[in-house]
């Protein structure tokens, strides 16, 4: 297919896929106004016409290649307890996190292309650090939005036939569509709002500077956020995806230092369409700073080409942006797919 045919191609399979799902529909408030959501601070959507402009433009980039997966694969324990925190970096933004007795799956992805279609769209270029079959028990999976690269249907299908008593937590009106994978025990949240788990553990739903969309016609029609849980051992934030706003400040505000945080470094050019939405790593570094947090992981890279800043961008940039704000990259790490990190407990960085 002739490269200049293929972005009016797939708008019109993304307007065929998934249209006929019912929109939520609830009372008005700071962030929806009775049809869609907005950003603490809104900005302009950008639509077809802007993406056909960058599609259109898009300079010729270097191929993306294969990577291999862990040469051992990682061990992971079954449960861990009291202040130790785990965290297994699995790919893109999925994440194992463990502690205090419960393990939790963020934006669960093991799909071979995130996409509404199995024939197109951006496929993997680099395998899962943890098979699904490695999974310890899953007692709650956090589903930041409904974009395909984070709400991804077939991964969920396959968690549920392992884990059917796992909760899944998400934004408003994700409910049907988490649904249909076969999950029963589902819960939305709209910002601010909080869900008590075991272990003395606290789950907030925290704004993040984003937006959701299925298809062509829904923008913003479902809520997209982050999750700070709240333990007695220091908080821990996993944004999704997000552009630098207003909110890391107000996190910080109403959480305090983290202990650890996980912020996304890639699909960032280019910045006239992506800035929004999506931090740079300069951006990962100002938030990882305005959050301070303890420890911060790197997500949202090196997986899937979801944009024009190269496969080994992101990392580079990382690089550049530790040293020109002054940061340790021991506390701001780069993770491979498989990649485990045991977190400090907050009152060892004092």
């Amino acid at each position: 297919m002739p490269r200049a045919l293929r972005p009016t191609w797939l708008i019109s399979l993304m307007t065929l896929a998934g249209c006929f799902r019912a929109p939520y529909r609830g009372p008005q408030s700071d962030n929806f106004d009775g049809r869609r959501f907005r950003n603490l601070e809104p900005k302009p959507h950008k639509g077809t016409r802007a993406l056909l402009r960058w599609q259109f433009s898009r300079e010729k980039q270097a191929p993306w290649i294969d990577q291999p997966g862990p040469a051992i694969p990682p061990e992971v324990a079954q449960r861990v307890e009291g202040d130790e925190l785990r965290v297994t970096y699995i790919n893109h933004a999925t994440l194992l996190i463990q502690h205090r007795g419960l393990n939790i799956l963020t934006d669960p992805v093991w799909s071979q292309r995130v996409s509404p279609f199995s024939f197109v769209g951006p496929r993997r270029h680099h395998p899962p650090g943890l098979g699904l079959d490695q999974l310890p028990p899953i007692d709650l999976i956090l589903v930041s939005h409904n974009h395909y690269d984070h709400l991804d249907l077939e991964s969920l299908r396959a968690l549920v036939e392992r884990f059917p008593l796992a909760s899944v937590v998400s934004g408003l009106g994700n409910g049907p569509l988490i649904r249909e994978s076969g999950f029963s025990r589902i819960v939305e949240l709209d910002w601010w709002q909080e869900l008590p788990l075991a272990g003395g553990l606290t789950l907030h739903s925290v704004p993040v500077q984003h937006w959701s969309a299925r298809t062509r016609d829904d923008t913003n029609e479902t809520l997209w956020m982050g999750f700070v849980i709240e333990s007695p051992d220091g908080p821990l934030l996993f944004p999704g995806d997000t552009g630098l706003g207003p909110e890391f400040r107000l996190i910080r505000e109403r959480f305090g230092p983290m202990r650890f945080a996980a912020l996304p470094i890639g699909a960032y050019a280019p910045r006239w369409f992506m800035r929004d939405n999506h931090m740079n790593p300069d951006d990962a570094v100002q938030a990882h700073k305005q959050l301070e947090s303890s420890r911060s992981l790197a997500i949202h890279f090196g997986t899937f080409q979801l944009s024009d800043e190269g496969q080994f961008g992101p990392p580079r940039d990382l690089a550049k942006a530790l040293a020109d704000w002054q940061v340790d990259a021991d506390d701001f790490r780069v993770p491979t797919p498989g990649y485990q990190w045991l977190i400090p407990p907050l009152a060892a960085q004092e």
